[in-house]
């Protein structure tokens, strides 16, 4: 059976299966809010496909990795919540669109009902009875998605649910086929700090059990450095920067130098809001991570992950916690765990 993980967070939305593994934004466009551009927009280059799904046939959505290139007329449909997010259409419409574009690649969904077990997690406070029969219910059972006017079937046989940090862990201690690599997590005392775009989660594990202390869950993700950019940006006379333009700029530099160009013939240098933005952003994570602790002397290891892991500030965490390890790929780390978990629950049921 096909192992699909999926890790749906408030900005990005990452899955994975073996035959692929991508990173797309957490929110959709109404097809028809393209307009006339729809046509070149499907015909061309740009990774943005059409979808529909059996429980709201009466509309199409756009989504996929290059949506933001595309020029459209209507608003972001939006996945970003912090209460009762799985019972949202938004989310449910999310999550039909990660099973079907992962499903797209196999025949058996085009032919036939590919079968599939999805492994995914949630924040650790939404560990619950009662939030995680809700992501089940939306995820488990039979899914028809229509991607480009092509039909596919999924029936999801079984959804694991894991606290969403612990991705990150099963990442580090298992290799890609779900084998035990770092058996001396095992017995360790683990802090992960997850960065996600919408929440900061602070989790400690004792012998990979989940512990009642150091543990934490703040509204104040990724979400939050783009807000506070935008705004020192706009205070500074630089008009029509939204929090949109500030991540995609972000995510596209690879060096400390930051540029918003609203037009071809404009271009303003934004980097001394970036730098000030991650400082102050850094420092308050520090804050919250102390108030949390209470002290970090017993921790093993101390991992940082979560796409926001790449837009605090490196040096001044190392020296708050000279034992920190940035974890590698932050940001799909957790989904790739989940995969690895998934992997390795089936060498379990083999008896391997």
């Amino acid at each position: 059976m096909e192992i699909f993980s999926l890790d749906l967070g408030n900005l990005q939305t990452k899955i994975k299966s073996s035959k692929t593994e991508k990173v797309l934004p957490s929110r959709f466009l109404d097809y028809d809010d393209l307009g006339d551009q729809s046509t070149s927009i499907f015909n061309s280059k740009l990774r943005v496909n059409k979808y529909e799904t059996n429980f709201d046939s009466m509309f199409e959505y756009a989504w996929g990795e290059d949506l933001y290139q595309a020029h459209s007329k209507g608003d972001f449909i939006d996945t970003i919540h912090f209460e009762d997010r799985y019972n949202t259409n938004e989310f449910k419409l999310l999550s039909s669109f990660a099973i079907g574009d992962l499903a797209k690649d196999f025949e058996e969904a085009k032919k036939g009902i590919l079968e599939v077990v999805i492994i995914t997690g949630v924040p650790t406070n939404d560990f619950n009875e009662s939030s995680v029969k809700d992501i089940m219910n939306v995820l488990k059972g039979d899914h028809n998605v229509t991607i480009n006017d092509e039909s596919l079937n999924i029936r999801v046989k079984e959804v694991k649910v894991l606290p969403q940090p612990v991705g990150t862990i099963y990442n580090e201690m298992l290799d890609t086929d779900g084998y035990l690599k770092k058996e001396n997590y095992l017995e360790e005392q683990i802090t992960i700090v997850d960065i996600g775009g919408g929440t900061i989660l602070i989790d400690t594990l004792i012998n990979m059990n989940l512990a009642d202390t150091g543990r934490a869950q703040k509204e104040s993700g990724a979400y939050k450095v783009y807000d506070m950019i935008t705004n020192s940006c706009l205070k500074d006379n630089i008009h029509g920067i939204t929090s949109r333009n500030v991540e995609k700029i972000m995510r596209q530099s690879d060096n400390d130098k930051y540029y918003f160009q609203p037009n071809k013939n404009e271009s303003y240098d934004i980097s001394k809001h970036v730098k000030k933005a991650k400082i102050k952003y850094t420092r308050e994570l520090i804050n919250t991570i102390n108030t949390t602790l209470k002290g970090t002397s017993k921790i093993d290891t101390f991992l940082f992950t979560g796409g926001g892991a790449n837009l605090i500030n490196h040096e001044e965490i190392l020296s708050a916690y000279k034992h920190a390890i940035f974890v590698e790929n932050s940001e799909t780390a957790n989904v790739n765990g989940f995969y690895k978990f998934g992997k390795a629950s089936q060498l379990e049921e083999a008896g391997v």
